[in-house]
């Protein structure tokens, strides 16, 4: 039979069960309750940022680099520009989760290229790790064929980037290569002012009017704020913050006779180097003798700046530059320091002249050689020489002779008004400044000469005092410390011999000096720009005006911002002196002068004056009395000049049969073909 439960157990399991669903249905309604809330804080109250965030992850912002201005001559011929280019970067930011080293090593698998290397993309990123926030440049200037192969693959390289940016072109290659510089990318100038707004893998100028005028070059970068797809592709542009280009500038420069320059100077050169073989450089300059303004300048080995155009470069193209002699990044116009021979001789007329031991009429007799020790010899026994004759021979003794009597203070005084002895103030970085051995750089010079004799005459003697005080203090007997006491005190008077010795040979001025100096010789030291500024004084009757290269500053509409303003001053030398140099000046340009050749076959009334030197510089590589610097300096025409130049070819044997040849070959340019053309 069966049993029936009784009623009120019944009872207790149904209010258990009431229960549990109760519990149930409280924990279900939490949870509801707690997502609508959480539901209604994200859509609700924090929608704000929310969206924000959702349109931040769906748009980027695109750097659009600014192109920097150019670079054109005289006459408007664009020299410097720019052009289009992929670049290669890497966004550390943009891998997030994703593993570096696997993207790179598929970077480097689908680009194959030597380039790309996993240790140069490293590098890379080692070198930017204070700035990773900044996009990292792989390779600039990368091919489409390479564009192709990436897009292609985009999918498989998060963080890899092609950018596009301007780069430098040069229409005309080579030409100017010193004056107009290069660009490469930014490094050490990070840490200057100036530069806070750069970033890593910008180009800045490095040299020439580039980094003179790099504030002036630089674009302001500008900025697309576009939409993009779960694919990074652009969707839709919501910002454009176009790019300004960089100012631009005009030069003095022509280059249709910087080509003149360049050709005839390489032609020149290639004719010496045949029977010199170690002419194989040097520079010219040409400036108006009105003005200051650099005409043409040249200065060889040649600089190719598309070889530093933000590449990396080769072994062999770094000895090219930096490492062989003669290094062709050197721009030895106006880095160079030259002993200027002969073309020195005006100056230290000019002393004499103003000394009044001197005058136009004062016969000096040559007969081959000085007649005072060192003496000297004279290219030949030229007689009795007014001041006039004797700069149309170049006559050493007379020049010798001359600088006797004008002395030491006047030459270095006369230098020192054509500014010999300091900077022209060019507007191109890395100028150097003349060696003229006036009586203020003796004072400098000699003392600190004499400074370190001292110091190490008396390093040599505290050496020898330790070395023998405990020898004397061990000595065993009387008669071995007296022995040693007259070894030590023999050796201290020879130390003091030698002071008194170099002393007097390295911090005295003597005469031979004086007259070495007089002909060029000696301790004169001068670059190319100095020489021809100083020639273009004496040419405009006086007026010193500092060199320059760029004559306007222009804005990306071509508006003027700046014009440059000649700066003349009259330069401390009376005038019946100048006038009387320049005029002895074309005599050496006429027939029995030695600049003559590179006169002949001028038009009628052209004409001009000049100076040939022939210099022995006494550096590494010169065998003394074998190899010679030739240099050439001269004006024209001789009535009102226009033009004023200098020139060195190193190991060039002579300065009419090496220098005068490139002035030549520009004196009839200039004033014949030119003139056939109506430009003269």
């Amino acid at each position: 039979m069966n049993s029936v439960a009784p009623l009120w157990e019944e009872s207790i399991e149904r209010k258990q069960a009431r229960r549990r669903f109760f519990l149930f249905g409280v924990l279900l309604c939490s949870l509801f309750a707690l997502l609508l809330g959480r539901l209604f804080w994200l859509q609700i109250m924090q929608e704000e940022i929310f969206l924000n965030k959702a349109v931040a992850q769906a748009t980027r912002w695109i750097p659009e680099k600014a192109s920097r201005g150019e670079i054109l001559d005289c006459r408007g011929n664009v020299l410097v520009t720019n052009r289009p280019v992929y670049n290669l970067t890497l966004n550390y930011l943009g891998f997030k989760n994703q593993d570096i080293a696997r993207v790179v090593e598929e970077l480097v698998q689908v680009l194959d290229d030597p380039d790309i290397t996993a240790e140069a993309v490293q590098a890379s990123i080692d070198a930017q790790a204070s700035r990773l926030y900044e996009p990292i440049l792989i390779k600039r200037d990368i091919p489409l064929d390479m564009v192709i192969r990436l897009e292609e693959r985009r999918w498989q390289l998060p963080g890899i980037l092609i950018e596009t940016s301007p780069q430098r072109l040069y229409p005309y290659g080579g030409l100017l290569g010193h004056v107009l510089g290069y660009v490469h990318p930014i490094k050490e100038e990070l840490d200057q002012p100036g530069f806070e707004n750069y970033g890593l893998g910008d180009l800045v100028g490095k040299t020439g009017v580039e980094k003179s005028y790099e504030f002036e070059l630089r674009g302001t970068n500008g900025y697309r704020e576009v939409t993009v797809n779960a694919r990074n592709h652009p969707v839709e542009e919501i910002t454009n913050i176009p790019s300004v280009t960089g100012n631009s500038l005009q030069l003095t420069i022509d280059a249709e006779l910087q080509t003149v320059l360049e050709n005839t100077f390489d032609e020149v050169l290639a004719s010496v180097a045949q029977t010199y073989p170690k002419a194989n450089a040097g520079a010219a300059v040409i400036l108006d003798v009105n003005t200051g303004g650099v005409l043409s300048m040249v200065s060889r080995p040649i600089a190719y700046p598309e070889d530093f155009n933000g590449n990396s470069m080769s072994q062999e193209k770094a000895e090219y530059y930096f490492n062989q002699q003669p290094a062709a990044l050197y721009n030895r116009a106006i880095q160079g320091s030259y002993v200027p021979g002969s073309t020195f001789k005006p100056i230290t007329g000019m002393a004499a002249l103003a000394s009044g031991n001197l005058t136009l009429q004062t016969y000096i007799t040559c007969s081959g050689a000085y007649w005072y020790k060192p003496y000297i010899k004279c290219t030949g026994a030229h007689g009795s020489l007014t001041y006039y004759q004797a700069m149309a021979r170049s006559c050493n003794v007379y020049f010798q002779e001359a600088a006797r009597r004008a002395g030491i203070g006047n030459i270095g005084m006369i230098g020192h008004a054509l500014r010999m002895d300091v900077k022209t103030g060019l507007d191109l970085p890395y100028e150097g400044a003349g060696l003229l051995p006036s009586l203020n750089w003796q004072s400098i010079e000699f003392s600190k000469r004499t400074d370190v004799i001292n110091k190490d005459i008396d390093d040599q003697l505290a050496a020898l005092e330790e070395e023998y005080l405990p020898l004397i203090a061990a000595a065993d007997t009387e008669q071995e410390q007296r022995r040693l006491e007259r070894e030590r005190n023999s050796k201290r008077n020879t130390l003091e011999a030698r002071r008194r010795e170099r002393l007097n040979a390295d911090t005295t001025w003597r005469d031979a000096d004086t007259f070495n100096t007089g002909i060029g010789q000696g301790y004169n030291q001068y670059t190319i720009i100095e020489m021809a500024a100083y020639v273009a004084a004496i040419a405009n009757g006086g007026t010193y005006y500092t060199p320059y290269v760029v004559q306007r500053v222009m804005d990306s509409d071509g508006r003027v911002k700046n014009e440059h303003v000649p700066d003349g001053q009259q330069v401390d030398i009376e005038q019946w002196i100048l006038d009387a140099t320049k005029q002895a000046m074309t005599t050496a340009a006429k027939p029995g002068g030695t600049a003559y050749g590179a006169f002949v076959g001028l038009p009628y009334g052209i004409g001009g004056g000049a100076k040939t030197g022939t210099a022995q510089p006494g550096r590494t590589g010169y065998i003394k009395n074998k190899d010679f610097d030739g240099l050439f300096i001269c004006f024209a025409p001789a009535e009102n000049p226009q033009i004023a130049f200098a020139c060195v070819i190193e190991h060039g044997n002579s300065g009419s049969g090496s220098a005068g040849r490139v002035a030549k070959g520009i004196l009839e340019y200039y004033f014949i073909e030119r003139a056939a053309a109506g430009e003269g």
